[in-house]
């Protein structure tokens, strides 16, 4: 029974739109036909303005990770040095003929391993930054993306609303709101994007 009543509603609003296109002169088909073709350029074209925010925000996020991994490899740089550092003053020092663990020996060896220390935490603190940002910007160019697909949607529902005014209105008496030639003069609203900006992090240079 449903069925039947859905499939007799389908076909009955098929037949009053056939009914109503009849209806219609030259010209309004034309209006409609050009208005339908407008607003299916419009959501096509916010499509293509969401993938490509998509496609920024796929590269925002792979460009964190990449900075990370660099800060990751500055922090393994960093211990390599200090190792190296307290290894030169520890020879030196026995070379010298000096007690490599006591006195100025040892001094410089902590001096070496606090500055080392300080250094690693830095790059390892720089290596998350860089997620984080990654990810922030990731999550902007999405954001963006989903008001691209929103825009071009809002963009084509006020062509489609726009042309069924102006087609209601041909024919009708020129008054303060049509021109001369009965067509309404209404405004044209249209929502752009603006393109997040994209963060970025101190890089200490190592």
């Amino acid at each position: 029974m449903f069925w039947r009543w859905t499939t007799r509603y389908r076909w009955g609003s098929k037949m009053a739109l056939k009914a109503a296109i009849a209806g219609l002169s030259a010209f309004q088909k034309v209006g409609l036909a050009l208005s339908a073709a407008s607003a299916v350029g419009q959501i096509q074209a916010g499509r293509a303005r969401a993938r490509a925010y998509e496609t920024q925000a796929k590269a925002a996020e792979l460009q964190g990770r990449r900075q990370a991994l660099k800060y990751q490899q500055d922090g393994i740089q960093v211990l390599r040095n200090t190792r190296r550092n307290i290894s030169t003053v520890t020879a030196r020092a026995a070379a010298g003929g000096i007690a490599p663990y006591s006195g100025t020996p040892r001094s410089l060896q902590l001096y070496a391993q606090s500055t080392g220390t300080e250094e690693f935490y830095l790059t390892r603190e720089n290596a998350q930054l860089a997620e984080v940002t990654g990810d922030i910007n990731r999550q902007q160019f999405e954001s963006a993306a989903s008001q691209a697909r929103r825009q071009g949607f809002m963009n084509a529902v006020g062509a489609l609303g726009q042309a069924a005014f102006t087609v209601g209105s041909i024919g009708t008496t020129p008054t303060s709101a049509t021109t001369a030639s009965g067509l309404s003069q209404t405004a044209s609203y249209s929502y752009n994007v603006q393109p997040p900006g994209q963060l970025s992090i101190y890089n200490p240079g190592f």
